[in-house]
């Protein structure tokens, strides 16, 4: 998701058993029961596995519903990214190496003398071509993300209503301008209420589900610090429930539906691995 800022070093693949393992362990934690075990590419995945963000948004419904209240929505979460691709242009001249041909070893063979025994090496001898150096202008990343989203409430005094929003997960795709450190991006996924419920003022409760899509985009710019980026980002998402299904009969003011879409802003910070 987040661009190298003005540092233009190529990115390298993961290599290391120990990186591999933390990214089975966070895409076990980031998808549902049942389905990380349909995920046999993972192994795959991590070859290019290139880093781990945390991000926290505040934000407010834009348009603000009838039922429900959002005076300030909080979203934070982790996200993992994969390099998927890259634009890349000449950064200085052709060059070509001083020696025009290099030695390679072959092989060694012992031979027995008048003398002794005496040891011979042979080289093949091989051409060395010129070379343009190159810096990547346009990095492209898909991200796999947890997220939960928290801070709405009912407008009825007469209850109250707690509960969460979870992305399970959300997939992100992002297009990072390198000279500029910025990027826009574009996400979607499967999203839960959690914990959903109202209470009424004589203390009886009531349980709410529902299940959507997510969709939405976003835009932003990453600084490096300490050897790590700091990222700032605006983005506007829809996440819209048609249908909230409750137990029992719940009071009047309880929504049947929420729109919680709107603006939000955040930051995080991002930690490369592998590199």
């Amino acid at each position: 998701m987040i661009p190298r800022p003005r540092t233009l070093t190529p990115r390298t693949s993961l290599r290391s058993n120990t990186s591999q393992l933390l990214l089975v362990v966070v895409m076990t934690c980031i998808l549902p029961a049942g389905l990380s075990a349909q995920y046999s590419f993972l192994g795959a995945l991590a070859n290019r596995f290139s880093d781990l963000s945390f991000f926290a948004n505040i934000g407010g419904l834009a348009p603000q519903t009838d039922q429900v209240r959002a005076d300030q929505l909080s979203h934070f979460g982790l996200e993992i990214l994969f390099s998927v691709g890259a634009v890349s242009r000449a950064s200085g001249p052709t060059r070509t190496p001083a020696d025009s041909v290099r030695l390679v070893w072959r092989e060694m063979r012992v031979e027995h003398t008048a003398e002794g025994v005496d040891t011979i090496n042979f080289y093949d001898v091989e051409r060395t071509s010129s070379f343009t150096p190159r810096e990547d202008i346009w990095l492209f990343e898909m991200g796999l993300g947890y997220g939960q989203l928290t801070g709405f409430e009912a407008r009825a005094p007469s209850i109250q209503m707690k509960g969460a929003v979870r992305d399970l997960p959300s997939v992100s795709l992002y297009a990072n301008y390198e000279p500029l450190g910025s990027y826009f991006g574009l996400r979607s996924g499967l999203m839960e209420l959690t914990g959903l419920q109202v209470v009424t003022e004589e203390g009886a409760s009531f349980r709410g589900t529902g299940k959507s899509f997510l969709a939405g985009a976003l835009v932003g710019h990453a600084l490096e610090v300490a050897g790590f980026n700091l990222f700032f980002e605006a983005s506007y998402m829809l996440r819209d429930f048609p249908s909230v299904e409750w137990g029992g009969t719940p009071p009047l003011g309880t929504p049947f539906e929420m729109d919680l879409s709107g603006w939000s802003f955040g930051t995080g910070v991002q930690f490369g691995v592998g590199r």
